[in-house]
């Protein structure tokens, strides 16, 4: 036995899952560091955020302790993560109305956006004031509702909204953007800073106001068939508005939130290099989320643009193929000076190849994903059947599988057995994001958070080989059976 074991790392970056693990935990209970200090909700009901953090490829996920949330039948939409950056993540949830003279309708319940960040020690959970510019109010009805009833609020999509971390001290700002065709509005809400030792009872007077910038589109982008993919913070001063179809809008936040700044501003537009510039996009709508690429940004502010295609042209050759290109980002930034550089290619026999004898599904992987940190390696979303999934890390300049893990259902986080609770959300694929949050935890919450999400994989891919083996044990009983016959 070593007499000095080595200290595991602690996690350079994670891969954050945009589902949130509630729990009816009362909030005075024991957590680990990771948990916050209690918050409360716009109807004063406590509530309590901590996060299960896992090596990467493996999914980290938030958990929410809200023990006094009613469930209406299941009819209540679960909280979801819509953003994070640097020590922070920024996530919704409906908040239902349980006075027994309100409306029972859940789509009129009001929704609260809260900031947990690591950047304190306990972490803190911030909720944001509501928004009630541009949102809807009719003096007649308005009496019969509690003054956060849904229609009262500015209606913020979740695709819409990104989360921007700056300065030494915890600040962030949350910005709304609307696009209107050829004009917009940013409609945003600066925390300069977060208190060392914040009181989070917090009310209306002590939460910064939203502000409302008006913006003008640049030429270049076809704006009113614009889908907003992916929001990206960079260099603690811009957000990165992505159509994986068209390129990228750049806001400059820190200006758009100086109250002294009165002028319209004038978005910056970087468009994704011509080989794609093509209108393959399966889903024009927008309303599926894009399983063939994606735009992020690493840790030296590069922006890495992926994508996996599959051409008519080569399909019988390749069923599918890796693509990458690199934009590096200058600061203070210059416009249009960047370009795009072609990076990794890669075809579907070699990606399988890469395999190397392990247990893994040869489909077309889904959903990439960059690493924070090591710009050659990608994540890909594998999927095995309706319950499988896999996520693997994969260096593409070097050209191997540095990892694997198994993807961790919502109903089965704590599970061991095969008998997990009920599901709240079913997934079926999304893209995840990633986050620097680790990075501000302490070591031993780390570890002990880990700890959980090793266990959760052991007990998982398990189960997963156990089904596996008895599917082969019933199909060899049955191939059997017909040779008799």
């Amino acid at each position: 036995m070593d007499p000095f074991p080595s200290i595991p790392a602690r996690p350079s970056w994670i891969i954050l899952d945009r589902f949130i693990h509630r729990t009816d935990r009362d909030v005075e209970d024991e957590a680990d560091g990771t948990a916050s200090e209690i918050s409360y909700t716009c109807t004063d009901r406590p509530i309590r955020a901590s996060i299960r953090v896992a090596d990467s490829p493996a999914v980290s996920r938030l958990y929410l302790d809200w023990p006094s949330r009613a469930e209406f039948e299941g009819r209540l939409r679960e909280p979801c993560v819509i953003a994070a950056d640097n020590h922070s993540i920024l996530f919704t949830a409906i908040v239902p109305l349980e006075d027994p003279m309100c409306c029972k309708d859940t789509a009129s319940f009001p929704v609260d956006m809260f900031v947990y960040s690591a950047f304190s020690s306990p972490p803190s959970l911030h909720r944001l004031r509501t928004c009630f510019t541009g949102g809807v109010s009719n003096p007649d009805e308005d009496i019969y509702f509690k003054p956060y009833q849904r229609c009262q609020q500015r209606i913020m999509a979740e695709k819409h909204t990104g989360l921007l971390c700056h300065g030494s001290k915890g600040g962030f700002t949350v910005v709304d953007f609307t696009n209107f065709g050829l004009e917009g509005e940013l409609c945003l809400l600066h925390h300069p800073a977060l208190p060392a030792s914040a009181s989070h009872k917090n009310t209306e007077k002590e939460e910064a106001d939203w502000m409302i910038k008006k913006v003008r589109l640049p030429p270049g982008p076809r704006v009113r068939r614009w889908i907003t993919d992916a929001i990206i913070p960079l260099h603690g001063r811009y957000l990165c508005w992505v159509d994986n179809y068209q390129g990228i809008l750049v806001v400059d936040v820190l200006r758009a939130s100086d109250k002294n700044t009165t002028d319209e501003l004038l978005l910056h537009y970087i468009p994704l290099p011509h080989e794609a510039l093509q209108s393959d996009r399966s889903h024009p709508d927008g309303d599926c989320p894009d399983k063939a690429r994606c735009v992020c940004v690493t840790a030296d502010f590069t922006l890495k643009l992926v994508c996996v295609t599959t051409g008519k042209a080569n399909r019988a050759r390749s069923p599918f193929t890796i693509r990458s290109w690199t934009f590096p980002w200058k600061f203070p930034h210059v416009f249009p000076s960047g370009r795009w550089y072609r990076g990794h290619t890669m075809e579907a026999a070699e990606f399988w190849g890469l395999y190397n004898g392990q247990s893994l599904p040869r489909v077309k992987p889904m959903y990439p994903l960059v690493s924070l940190v090591n710009p050659a390696e990608f994540c890909f979303l594998l999927n095995e059947d309706h319950t499988t999934y896999w996520i693997i890390k994969v260096n593409m300049g070097k050209k191997m599988l540095k990892s694997s893990a198994i993807y961790i259902n919502e109903e089965e986080e704590g599970c061991t057995t095969d008998r997990p609770r009920a599901r709240r959300i079913i997934f079926d694929g999304h893209s995840f994001i990633p986050s620097g949050i680790s990075y501000y935890l302490g070591m031993d919450d780390a570890i002990k958070s880990r700890e959980l999400s090793e266990m959760m994989q052991k007990a998982k891919q398990c189960r997963v080989a156990q089904k596996k083996g008895q599917l082969e044990v019933e199909q060899a009983e049955s191939k059997a059976a017909k040779c008799r016959a």
